[in-house]
């Protein structure tokens, strides 16, 4: 009998159908195949899982998995981020929404790398990771800084009298953060500094190392298109 089971290489919310051992893998037929010789079917994959919360993707590999529904995780987020915007809740309801937000945003991102159609209301910032490039004369990256949704950030978290005491609460605004340090870089620029160029680059990516390849590769496949 098949089951679902979480799998190391994927997102803790995400769970894969395997035959006990192996994962479940897509054949021409719609029908999904072990090694072993187990198989189901899309419809029995379904009855596995009778939740009424979660819906079934397919991974890059071809693997049947299940995940919390997008629509419910989109509701969560959007009721976490009206308490954590609003300056007149503080303590352990604070903290409540703080990890209901990065929750559904786990689920929100999960879907989106999986290649889920988001709602329409749905931020755009989700599942990107937003990079404040510093370019090198020939338009190819040098260095970057990054931020995303969810991540450790202190432009939005309260500022604290007492610098010791700065809390760094879950970002929101990761593009707005990037923008900014692009105009910080071009507004401090020293006097005599030979002039740099600064671009913002946001790719769907499920970590920074992936985040900052697939940006070197736009930024060398741009700066090639230019001197063509």
């Amino acid at each position: 009998m098949p089951t679902l089971t979480p799998a190391p290489d994927l997102p803790a919310c995400v769970t894969v159908l395997t035959c006990g051992q192996h994962p479940l893998t897509a054949a021409s037929d719609r029908n999904f195949y072990c090694p072993c010789g187990s198989w189901v079917s899309v419809e029995g994959a379904r009855d596995i899982d009778a939740s009424d919360k979660s819906v079934w993707a397919v991974t890059r590999a071809g693997h049947l998995v299940t995940l919390p529904d997008p629509a419910d995780a989109w509701k969560r987020y959007v009721e976490a981020r009206t308490i954590m915007e609003n300056p007149l809740i503080w303590g352990p309801e604070l903290e409540d929404a703080h990890r209901a937000f990065l929750g559904a945003l786990s689920e929100l991102e999960a879907a989106r790398h999986l290649g889920l159609k988001l709602m329409e209301t749905a931020d755009v910032q989700i599942g990107r990771i937003y990079l404040a490039c510093v370019l090198n004369p020939d338009g190819t990256l040098n260095g970057s800084n990054a931020s995303a949704l969810g991540w450790p950030c202190e432009p939005c978290s309260p500022r604290a009298t007492d610098p010791y005491y700065q809390k760094r609460y879950p970002c929101r605004n990761p593009r707005a953060h990037a923008w900014g340090q692009v105009r910080d870089w071009e507004r401090n620029r020293l006097p005599g500094e030979a002039p740099r160029n600064y671009v913002v680059r946001s790719p769907l990516a499920p970590d920074l190392p992936t985040a900052r390849r697939l940006a070197a590769q736009k930024c060398a496949a741009r700066a090639a298109a230019l001197t063509a």
